[in-house]
């Protein structure tokens, strides 16, 4: 079953961009989403639906809504975040969701508060049609994907689970089916401490990463272009910090250069570790006296997974299907270049899920966060779309036929 015009007249799409505006206006910086999971809690609740807060961590809720049909079926889940990236670098006020060119600013209004915003809606829509559905359709509100992905780790640890799901994430409306997983690692050197006057009489470790870090970009990371995945491409690193030394006049006995590598299905923690680390042993044919280890990070407290589900997977075409139905254009389908919850539902825990939400990542976390409100409005019924087509779909044929 599609959404209809008749359907359609039942959200104004003002209400939509006036929902998106009251959450927008509501800071949510990662460590600080009490306050909006609250006021998702009360709103769900003023509606009659069966909501429930989860403590994550202290003043860090979850927030869960339920809204059932007549009759037994799969349980659709429509899930994101609400915290948001920093405002230090905006330049604009982070909070006020002003309207300009069909473009509405402010922290997570892309990333990931419009998704919030059109999953809710769609929600209200169906509970506004009366519809006859079979099932659940599960509204999952998280903090902490910006950093450790704890929100949506901790439901799925406590049972809190469904048979599809939909995470809301700017994907410019594309259906996303994949993206690469993330592993930070950290390659040390260690060195002799000695006075500066006597560098000679010290083995300075920042020198011997430099040779380390040249070594591995000419010769070793070039390698992983001839792994590589139909769709993901093949792995990629980037080193993001290096820290050494304790002080100018000191020959620096230690030195750490971390990295963050995206992974391919398949790879393992300790395949990757393992062929770094080979490759680094390699290095004292020219050096006997090198000291170097490649280990985990330890800012990586959880290992983040590749996920990936078929593009002609019939969820990655339903909700590709839905667009076309709202739109009048035809769906789009791509993997993401960003890790996201998606890995944890699916590829941790085997729920089928795709990637869908309005919104551009390449404003997201920008000075200038911003969503064009004509892809926010259309979210809300593909969105609404696709859970009708799973939710009558999920009832038995009979029940099809009376609802139909």
């Amino acid at each position: 079953m599609h959404l209809t015009q008749e359907y359609k007249k039942m959200l104004a799409p003002e209400e939509t961009i006036r929902f998106l505006q009251e959450l927008v206006q509501i800071p949510s910086i990662n460590g600080q989403e009490e306050a909006i999971g609250l006021y998702l809690h009360d709103f769900f609740q003023k509606h009659g639906w069966e909501s429930t807060v989860y403590e994550v961590e202290p003043h860090r809720p979850a927030v869960v809504a339920l809204l059932h049909g007549k009759h037994p079926g799969k349980t659709v889940m429509f899930t994101t975040h609400y915290d948001t990236h920093v405002v230090d670098n905006m330049e604009i006020p982070p909070f006020t969701p002003d309207i300009r060119d069909f473009l509405l600013y402010g922290r997570g209004s892309c990333d990931a508060k419009g998704s919030i915003a059109a999953m809710i809606m769609s929600a209200l829509l169906l509970w506004r049609s009366g519809e006859d559905f079979s099932g659940t359709l599960m509204l999952a509100f998280v903090p902490d994907e910006e950093y450790l992905n704890k929100g949506t780790t901790w439901l799925m640890e406590h049972g809190i689970t469904a048979d599809l799901a939909v995470v809301g994430e700017p994907t410019r409306m594309d259906v996303g089916f994949g993206h690469r997983g993330c592993t930070h690692l950290d390659v040390i050197t260690k060195g002799k401490a000695y006075h500066s006057a006597y560098p000679e009489r010290g083995v300075n470790a920042i020198e011997k990463m430099a040779s380390v870090i040249t070594h591995l970009r000419n010769d070793f990371f070039p390698h992983y272009e001839n792994r590589t995945h139909p769709f993901l491409g093949h792995p990629v690193i980037n080193l993001g910090i290096i820290t050494g030394g304790t002080r100018i006049h000191t020959v620096a006995d230690s030195c750490t250069a971390s990295f963050l590598r995206r992974d391919l299905p398949g790879e393992t923690t300790k395949q990757i570790l393992a062929e770094i680390q080979e490759y680094i042993d390699s290095l004292k044919t020219e050096d006997p006296g090198l000291q170097a280890e490649v280990k985990l990070s330890t800012i990586q407290q959880r290992i983040r997974l590749p996920y990936f589900i078929a593009p002609d997977h019939p969820l990655v075409q339903a909700m590709a299907e839905s667009f076309r139905h709202v739109t009048g254009k035809e769906g789009r389908k791509s993997v993401m270049n960003y890790y996201c919850d998606a890995s944890i539902l699916c590829t941790e825990h085997g729920i089928p899920t795709i990637i869908f939400g309005p919104g551009d990542i390449h404003v997201a976390h920008s000075s200038l966060e911003y969503i064009d409100i004509r892809e926010l409005c259309d979210a809300a019924y593909i969105y609404a779309d696709f859970a009708l087509s799973q939710l009558i779909s999920s009832a038995a044929p009979e029940e099809k036929e009376k609802t139909l």
